[in-house]
């Protein structure tokens, strides 16, 4: 049998189904994001895009799947038909596993954007990130983003007291200065009180 007439074989369905889902969740629709929400939802990575985590589960469970299916067809042929359901077993334990584990890693490095915000006021005492080549206190193009309430990814202008920040480090945003728009911001771990000396 050739590669081809053994993907079409009945056992091999499900993991071709897999394919189909993960390719039909890279166009916008509807049912298939809220599909996604809900595996989310039980997986407890509600904050990654349904969509993405089709794509995951299903290529997983694809490669995963026809991985398990062709090493029964080629080491023990004679029980490829018995050895279907725990082959399916064993891929949708591995398949939803792994989702779980890479919507963890989207959840915290890439997590789903509803709305952009720049220069917002009454972000102090957030955490974000520098993605300026740097932030000081004579830099003035100095920024960073922090990640809001509903899904909302804030652009700030920031500046230090003394000091340089570099690029990609953790801040904690600390007192507005209305005079400049921009935000005085300290290192994550620094514990002195140079950002807002009133805290």
């Amino acid at each position: 049998m050739d590669y081809l007439g053994f993907l079409v074989q009945w056992y091999n369905w499900p993991y071709l189904a897999g394919l189909f889902l993960a390719v039909a969740a890279f166009f916008p629709l509807s049912a298939l994001d809220r599909l996604g929400r809900s595996v989310g939802g039980w997986l407890n990575i509600g904050r990654v895009s349904g969509r993405a985590i089709l794509r995951v589960f299903g290529l997983a469970f694809v490669v995963i799947g026809l991985t398990v299916s062709g090493a029964v067809h080629d080491y023990w042929p004679a029980e490829q038909e018995r050895g279907f359901l725990p082959g399916l077993v064993v891929t949708t334990l591995l398949a939803t596993l792994i989702t779980e584990r890479l919507g963890r890693l989207f959840e915290r490095h890439f997590p789903e954007i509803k709305a952009v915000g720049w220069g917002s006021p009454g972000l102090s005492g957030s955490q974000g990130r520098v993605v300026s080549r740097m932030v000081s206190s004579d830099y003035k193009a100095g920024r960073a983003q922090i990640m809001g309430e509903h899904d909302t990814l804030h652009m700030v202008l920031c500046k230090t007291r003394e000091g340089e920040i570099p690029y990609g480090a953790a801040i904690i945003l600390g007192e507005f200065d209305a005079e400049d728009g921009r935000y005085f911001v300290k290192e994550v771990g620094d514990q002195d009180d140079t950002v807002n000396p009133e805290a």
